[in-house]
């Protein structure tokens, strides 16, 4: 097991990495000492999977559930209204606790509702997806999407712990293992060394590495996020990857259906940016190579096809920059892009150039 405490100035909380959580879930929730109703909002695959089966959590007076799909549309007011209409039919008080177990979505859902309810509630994060176990269960970003706009409502909101289930991790699809290693790069790309070195490493072994690089991430997060919770210096540098990333995200959803997975649009943003970097002088073709080298060494995608969507290339191109222009880090018509001034070195850059950001999407849509 792993125990650490994130200090992000302004917040502080405890993580605990384990590969038992699920089975002595009773003894990981008394650890936050709660006081009122626990009120579980859970993916449903989990649910399904593990919790309802195994019976990990007691049906009992006190424990109220809600169970959805943790799908991108979720992610929206009309989710929400769903379940503040729950919590009031259940006479939810202030003193309850959330527990969001689930991916990035459940818990960004969870964690605004918790923030919202009676002006805040406590809150527990048990993330099972890898990508959230590495990225958004730290920092305190909440968030519903709106519209075509991503993350656009929403607030900081932290958790009072941070639980981490290694078994259910190591449990995941392929695809979604290589979904969280989209974040994990990306730490990499921004200045861990460490977690560079073990992804490179011929002989790397999930098994053997999955603790490690979760704790690795959650620790270079904090550094970013620390003094900075609201996103006006060092943590925009976490965003690398993102803007565009986002864009080709939800530029390619089908038939309401998402055709990407988050990490997997966030590995496609970083070639992207790569690419922009490299035409201002920034970054070489080799480290372009090297960064679809890695990509490809954890199964994420380093291309995308329009056809697959019946769309023409430029069309495509046109759509995601057009989405990137809407990003949540613009001022006015200006995007603020990551960029790396050599591998390990993030600065922001500001730009309303449409044709660069469209050679960097050109770099990724075929």
């Amino acid at each position: 097991m792993r125990k650490f405490d994130v200090d992000l100035g302004g917040a502080e909380y405890s993580v605990q990495i384990a590969d038992n959580v699920f089975s002595k879930l009773d003894y990981y929730l008394s650890q936050t000492k709660p006081v009122g109703d626990l009120v579980f909002i859970i993916d449903a695959f989990i649910n399904e999977k593990y919790i309802s089966k195994n019976a990990f959590i007691r049906k009992q007076a006190g424990n109220f559930f809600y169970v959805l799909p943790g799908k991108k549309n979720n992610k929206s007011f009309y989710t929400a209204l769903k379940v503040f209409e729950f919590l009031e039919a259940n006479n939810i008080s202030r003193d309850a606790t959330i527990i969001a177990i689930g991916g990035g979505v459940v818990g960004d859902l969870a964690a605004f509702i918790a923030s919202c309810w009676y002006r805040g509630t406590d809150l527990v994060h048990i993330p099972t997806t890898l990508l959230s176990a590495v990225d958004s269960c730290l920092g305190g970003k909440t968030a519903i999407n709106f519209r075509n706009t991503v993350n656009a409502v929403g607030s900081y909101y932290h958790p009072n712990a941070i639980f981490i289930d290694t078994k259910i991790l190591s449990e995941l699809p392929a695809r979604e293992i290589s979904s969280g290693f989209g974040e994990i790069i990306k730490y990499g790309m921004i200045g861990n060394d460490q977690i560079k070195n073990i992804l490179h490493d011929e002989n790397f072994k999930l098994s053997n590495s999955l603790d490690e690089l979760i704790e690795l991430s959650l620790k270079e997060k904090e550094k970013f996020v620390k003094g900075d919770i609201k996103e006006s210096s060092n943590r925009l540098y976490l965003n690398f990857g993102h803007t565009i990333g986002h864009a080709i995200e939800f530029s390619t959803i089908f038939n309401g259906e998402e055709t990407l997975r988050h990490g997997e649009g966030v590995g496609l943003g970083m070639l992207a940016i790569f690419r922009i970097a490299i035409e201002l002088g920034y970054l070489s073709e080799n480290d372009l190579e090297r960064l679809k080298a890695l990509l490809s060494k954890f199964m994420l995608p380093t291309s995308f096809s329009a056809n697959s969507l019946g769309l023409p290339r430029e069309a495509l191109v046109d759509k995601v920059v057009k989405l990137s222009f809407k990003d949540k880090k613009r001022i006015k018509s200006h995007l603020r892009m990551i960029l790396l001034d050599g591998v390990g070195n993030p600065f922001v850059y500001k730009s309303s150039d449409t044709e660069l950001i469209a050679k960097g999407v050109r770099e990724v849509i075929l």
